[in-house]
């Protein structure tokens, strides 16, 4: 199984993880890693170092979550990259972990870049701008109302 390291500022990453697990009613195998102000380069490093190592200890691939590209949370997870074996992926959602939890116990289990690239794509495609989704789907439903008042008063 694809094992989840989440790597944020402060206590984001925990605070992910406790909704995730509410949402699912179930733990979920994860490491949640917080990169606090006023650590150390080195701390960081050492943090990330140790979920990386219990999380891929048993040789499992390791897809680590970060919050902010190009912030310290994903700068410091970026050296870790290995092909099939660590991917990372910033910009991290709500929608983003869910989908990583989904999908990583699928059958057949998906490969390291493919869990990465469908979390991604699925995270993005949630993001919406509500008062236009709404406006367009109000009138797509008006339009399809018309066009079945159309229908029951031609009888086509």
């Amino acid at each position: 199984m694809i094992e989840v390291v989440v790597v944020c500022h402060e206590d984001l990453a925990l605070r992910f993880l406790e909704v995730a697990e509410f949402l699912f009613r179930r733990k979920e195998r994860c490491w949640p890693v917080g990169i606090r102000e006023g650590e150390s380069p080195d701390t960081h490093k050492a943090l990330v170092e140790k979920a990386l190592s219990e999380a891929g200890g048993g040789g499992n691939p390791v897809l680590i979550l970060t919050d902010l590209f190009g912030g310290t949370a994903c700068n410091v997870s970026l050296p870790y990259l290995q092909k099939e074996k660590v991917e990372v992926l910033s910009g991290i959602n709500l929608a983003m972990l869910l989908r990583a939890f989904q999908r990583r116990v699928r059958v057949p289990e998906p490969t390291l870049s493919e869990l990465a690239y469908d979390c991604a794509k699925y995270a993005s495609e949630g993001i919406r701008i509500c008062s236009t989704d709404i406006r367009v789907r109000n009138l797509n439903l008006e339009e399809a109302g018309r066009k079945a008042a159309k229908k029951n008063v031609t009888g086509a």
